[in-house]
């Protein structure tokens, strides 16, 4: 199905008829269940996509007090084997709307996938919302259920989060825009099991602040973990229901392998930007809807596209990954071309980058550019970069083809980061440095009788925890006041400096 292409009761005074537009939009006046007729009308793509042929159907709800709007086609009267909806709320005036949020799925990727559509948005009294049902996938009627339910205390809106920055190793700040009524604060539900319901993680409390947006950074989490976290709104007296999962990736250290199929890291594990193609059956490779196979070993990868009538300008990025300075990375992974309905396959182009953010104007070096022309087989990719200074980095992947002769994709695929020290490895090899992982104090020594001026302890992101002199060739530092987590030991001597990786347990 869709998925894997690369991809009852009427209202009164109902009128299928006048539905063909956003400015003819049938106007909902109570909760109920709507038949949806056949979608011949216009399509506006606020939302979602475009593409050539697709129809539209209309409906609008002016709600009376602030609250949210439950729809959905998840109805015994809607077979799960043959219905496959999309919607979208907007709203704004015709011709200038904004999306408010979509949905096409429930659960694409269940062992029976589940294509028909529900959404909750929370909505403002006062303000027209549009319901716009699409014929992407089907155009065949169906039933659709619409649920107004007032509320003083609002959760905000499942589109209302940005993706998370300022990842450190153990720390991120998560943004959202701020819920309708103006809550006094926020409350973050976080927790590194995915599963964890909702109010069963660690729980903190940030302001709302003035800003149109809501923030709250989270530190002294677990080093280098995902996580999931929900939030609510906390009216004082009344909190509103939890809006998540969301999740977060925090910055690793190398090595680091990312082949896209663990559904434990949702797949993608922090990665952005191109599309998923995931198989429910990881165990064997994708099938496309044509019956091609991908080929690829594996049962999910990332891919893009090329443009027939414009240069491609798409970006990706890997999760945040923690480097000291004068590490040697090297990147590899795998890419191959795909061509639906047809053998002939357009080559297309990416450069690789390098940048402190998952941002395209945040990545600022170009460390390599490939071309790939190959739609028979999987070619192996590697770039090297060795980081300048101490900090977090993000390696982007900005697929810039040229116009393509045929619509063509590219697959990505293996992701493996790797590195070494550039530090005087000599030196390096004579100290022992132990215990590693340590809880309280670090022993150093070294047999080269190099003397040790001091010892540096620094963060993943560069910064000087503590510093400590010594002019000896042995000694030990505590680590007793270290949060737990990864540092770099920087032993400064006469004969050179050498740097350890250290864990704080």
């Amino acid at each position: 199905m869709k998925k894997l292409l690369l991809f009852s009761m009427l209202f009164v005074g109902l009128n299928s008829f006048a539905q063909l537009t956003c400015a003819t939009a049938t106007n909902i006046t109570a909760n109920g269940t709507l038949t949806c007729p056949a979608i011949t009308g216009t399509y506006v793509a606020t939302c979602l996509a475009s593409s050539t042929g697709i129809k539209a159907i209309w409906y609008k709800y002016t709600p009376a007090a602030n609250g949210e709007i439950t729809v959905s086609t998840v109805l015994a009267a809607n077979s799960i084997a043959t219905t496959d909806t999309r919607v979208s709320i907007l709203k704004g005036a015709c011709g200038t709307q904004t999306c408010v949020d979509s949905n096409d799925d429930v659960d694409p990727n269940a062992a029976t996938p589940d294509y028909r559509s529900k959404i909750i948005v929370p909505v403002a009294a006062g303000t027209t919302y549009y319901i716009e049902w699409d014929s992407r996938w089907a155009a065949t009627g169906f039933q659709f259920t619409f649920n107004f339910t007032a509320a003083s205390c609002i959760r905000p809106g499942a589109a209302d989060f940005y993706l998370p920055d300022t990842y450190t190793t153990n720390s991120v700040r998560l943004v959202w825009n701020q819920a309708i009524g103006a809550p006094a604060s926020y409350d973050v539900d976080w927790n590194t099991d995915f599963a964890a319901a909702a109010g069963t993680g660690t729980i903190v409390n940030s302001p709302a602040g003035a800003l149109t947006y809501a923030t709250s950074t989270l530190t002294a989490l677990p080093a280098n973990q995902n996580f999931r976290y929900f939030v609510r709104s906390n009216c004082g007296a009344t909190q509103s229901a939890w809006q998540g999962p969301n999740y977060a990736y925090l910055g690793v250290v190398l090595p680091y392998s990312n082949d896209f199929n663990s559904a434990a890291n949702n797949y993608t594990d922090g990665f952005i930007g191109f599309s998923l193609l995931s198989n429910s059956t990881t165990a064997t490779p994708p099938i496309l809807e044509d019956g091609a196979n991908a080929v690829s070993g594996d049962g999910s990868l990332m891919f893009t596209s090329n443009s027939t009538t414009a240069v491609s300008n798409r970006w990706a990025y890997s999760r945040a990954v923690s480097l000291v300075a004068g590490e040697v990375v090297t990147l590899n992974f795998k890419t191959r071309l795909y061509a639906q309905g047809t053998t002939v396959v357009t080559p297309m182009t990416m450069d690789v980058t390098v940048g402190s953010s998952q941002g395209s104007a945040n990545q600022t070096e170009i460390i390599g550019s490939l071309t790939e022309s190959t739609d028979t087989q999987y070619n192996d990719q590697s770039f090297m970069y060795t980081a300048l200074t101490d900090g977090v980095y993000n390696f982007g992947f900005h697929n810039n083809s040229p116009i393509g002769a045929t619509q063509t994709y590219l697959f990505f695929d293996s992701l493996n980061i790797s590195s070494v020290l550039s530090t005087n490895n000599y030196l390096l090899s004579k100290f022992n440095v132990y215990p590693n992982p340590a809880t309280n104090v670090i022993n150093f020594s070294n047999n080269a009788n190099a003397i040790v001026s001091s010892v540096e302890m620094s963060d993943l992101n560069g910064r000087v925890i503590k510093s400590v002199k010594v002019n000896a060739t042995e000694g030990q530092i505590s680590v007793n006041d270290l949060a737990i987590g990864v540092y770099m030991m920087k032993i400064i001597t006469d004969q050179g400096v050498a740097t350890k990786k250290i864990v704080k347990q």
